[in-house]
Order: C-alpha cells, then sequence, then structure tokens
C-alpha cells in the first residue's frame, strides 16, 4: 500500500495487521461484519488512517484497509463510512458523467500543490475507467477513474458505494491499470461479504431518520469536491 505494502506484507512491526481470514471482523460503530476471507489481512481504523495517511491521502472517515496475502497481488481496498443520512437514489437516472468527471479533474489538479509540498509526485485524472453505474436492488453505486503520474504510469480508482440507513460505506479499490481486470471481481466479492447489522441496512430506513441533503448525483459528485479538500483521487495510487 503506497511504499508501505507491497501484496499485503507490512513494512513495519506496528503495521501488524488486526486480523487474517478466515476471519470475522466487527466494523466500527457497530455497522456491520465482514467476513474476511483466506488470503487477506485486514488493519482497523487507527492502523488504516495511519497507512492511508503515509500515501498522502488519509481521511477521518477511514474505518479499515484490506490487502492481500500473496505478494504478487499489487491491490488493496479501503473500506470508508460517512454518517450522511439516508441517501435517496430516485435521481438515479440524472447522473452527468461529464461533468462529474471534470469536476474530479480539477479537484486533483488543484490538490497537486499539496501533494509536492509533502514531497509528493502529482496526479492526473485522465478519463473514466467505468462511467458511474447503478444497482438499484443491492443500492450500490460503483464507478472507476483513470489517472496517471509526471512519468506516465498509470493507476485506476475503482470505487464503490453502499447505501445503508443512515449513510454510506464506501469500498475503494486500489491498483494499477494491468492489475484492474484480476483485482476488480475480489473487490466485488469483499463488498458481498458485508453484512450490515439488522436496523443498518438501507431497507431499515423508517420516517423520521435523517436524509441526507443530497442524493446519487451529489454522492459521487461530491467526491470531486472532496478530492481538492483530501487528496481523494491520491488514495488511489499504488506504488509497488
Amino acid at each position: 500500500m503506497g511504499c508501505l505494502l507491497l501484496g499485503g506484507a507490512p513494512a513495519k512491526a506496528d503495521d501488524k495487521p488486526d486480523a487474517t481470514g478466515p476471519a470475522k471482523v466487527n466494523l466500527s460503530s457497530n455497522l456491520g461484519s465482514l467476513n474476511l476471507p483466506k488470503g487477506y489481512v485486514y488493519w482497523g481504523e487507527a492502523k488504516a488512517k495511519a497507512q492511508m495517511e503515509s500515501m498522502g491521502g488519509g481521511s477521518q472517515k477511514t474505518i479499515g484497509l484490506i490487502a492481500p496475502t500473496d505478494e504478487n497481488a499489487k491491490f488493496a481496498v479501503e473500506l470508508e463510512y460517512e454518517d450522511t443520512g439516508y441517501v435517496k437514489d430516485d435521481d438515479a437516472g440524472k447522473i452527468d458523467s461529464k461533468a462529474i468527471l471534470e469536476s474530479y479533474q480539477e479537484g486533483t489538479e488543484a490538490n497537486n500543490d499539496d501533494r509536492k509540498a509533502k514531497g509528493l509526485e502529482p496526479i492526473h485524472v485522465t478519463g473514466w475507467e467505468q462511467e458511474p453505474k447503478y444497482d438499484s436492488k443491492t443500492h450500490v453505486v460503483t464507478w472507476s477513474l483513470q489517472g496517471k503520474d509526471d512519468k506516465n504510469d498509470m493507476f485506476v480508482n475503482y470505487n464503490t458505494r453502499v447505501l445503508t440507513r443512515k449513510g454510506v460505506l464506501s469500498v475503494n479499490l486500489m491498483c494499477s491499470n494491468a492489475d484492474l481486470p484480476a483485482s476488480k471481481p475480489k473487490a466485488q466479492a469483499l463488498t458481498s461479504d458485508i453484512a450490515f447489522t439488522q436496523g443498518e441496512r438501507y431497507e431499515d430506513y423508517k420516517a423520521g431518520d435523517k436524509i441526507s441533503t443530497g442524493g446519487l448525483v451529489a454522492l459521487i459528485a461530491g467526491g470531486a469536491l472532496l478530492a481538492k479538500k483530501t487528496g481523494l483521487i491520491a488514495r488511489g495510487r499504488w506504488v509497488p
């Protein structure tokens, strides 16, 4: 992960994973649990935040980090959770992929000065690998952005947002373009291994619950605004 992880191996003793699969991992705030499969390791909230910060990203929303134990598998999955309130999905047909892409590009370029100040190389969003797509049955929205650094080394961010009763769980895959075809199905499988606590599921919504100020469009486009402030795209940069 970044310069810290390579195929799931921690770089320092204090980076020892909190769990090794197969194991049941409880997620923060009684949100639910992850059935961590064999061949994966998991870092809880505190260690995951430290790992992500070392990459020039980092977020107070980070609640976990997953990586394979296979030294040849160069990818990782970051879990984030934000208590946004219930996100209505009735605007699913109004997603403007072109406008959202432009916002991501502007936000990432604006964040490059901060990256340089931290001694990190600039990165640039080049386009969609997968435009935003919403599954109304599972309440999951996915999209994937392609990018490069100043050396023209390519990378990709595969993003998954799972809607819950009270907020949004983000499952962010970080890998190179070359590793994406093999890594994407694994990230999707890990998402399926998450079980929400009864009362936290999207379908558990009750009248009177907190409602998010924006719908799906705001959820996806909001990531572009966050990129400018916190280096969202930077967190997808995998450095072998």
